[in-house]
């Protein structure tokens, strides 16, 4: 019975540690980080940051496994509650990846921004994350290519490309919006952002605009 108390209060403890790193390496970036400024700001000692972690690349690690984790969860049920059909799917999925991290600032600045450059093991981790979420993509544009939904195209369109086109240009308008470098609403970003990237994949335009009402 003991146990289980003191195991709730060392994740909540864990979190709130990955809470502050995560809001200092978005400030400070990973090379200017330093433990003890994460300690502070998570109002704990040195000795206790590194009780838990045991080094700073474990640190970020940790920071950047869990936003994976905190991504695919929500991915995962928005693309659910969409349903069958692959459009609205990868649709949901992008539209889920910036809510989240739209709620999330700091992870958006960690994540799409050149706050880990420094660490090249951290921005092998970012990679993996995203190739993750193109791979997703990427799997619905061909069920709806091979589903025939995707009729105004110039030329045969190719998922995996037109998958890391979406992502990309999610990535560094989430990336210009954590920096403070766009000033629209986040709100109204991904619907912009929709029209442009439907358009790219062949969605009929009469179609995008139905479902666009619909969700707006």
């Amino acid at each position: 019975m003991t146990s289980q108390p003191r195991q709730a209060r060392a994740v909540e403890r864990r979190e709130q540690l990955l809470d502050a790193a995560a809001r200092v390496l978005s400030q400070r970036g990973y090379a200017d980080a330093q433990m003890e400024e994460i300690a502070a700001a998570a109002d704990t000692s040195k000795g206790g940051l590194y009780f838990h972690f045991s080094t700073k690349e474990a640190l970020v690690a940790a920071v950047i496994g869990r936003a994976g984790d905190i991504l695919r969860r929500r991915v995962d049920r928005a693309m659910s509650d969409a349903g069958p059909d692959p459009v609205a799917r990868a649709d949901a999925a992008l539209a889920t990846l910036i809510d989240t991290l739209s709620a999330h600032r700091s992870l958006a600045r960690v994540l799409v921004s050149e706050t880990l450059a420094g660490s090249a093991p951290a921005r092998e981790r970012i990679a993996a994350i995203e190739d993750e979420f193109v791979d997703i993509v990427a799997n619905e544009l061909r069920l709806a290519l091979d589903a025939g939904q995707l009729r105004n195209l110039d030329a045969p369109l190719d998922p995996d490309l037109t998958a890391r086109a979406w992502v990309g240009m999610v990535q560094s308008t989430l990336s210009a919006w954590a920096a403070g470098r766009v000033s629209t609403p986040i709100e109204r970003i991904y619907p912009e952002l929709r029209r442009l990237l439907l358009r790219s994949a062949g969605v009929p335009l009469e179609s995008a605009s139905r479902e666009l009402a619909t969700r707006e």
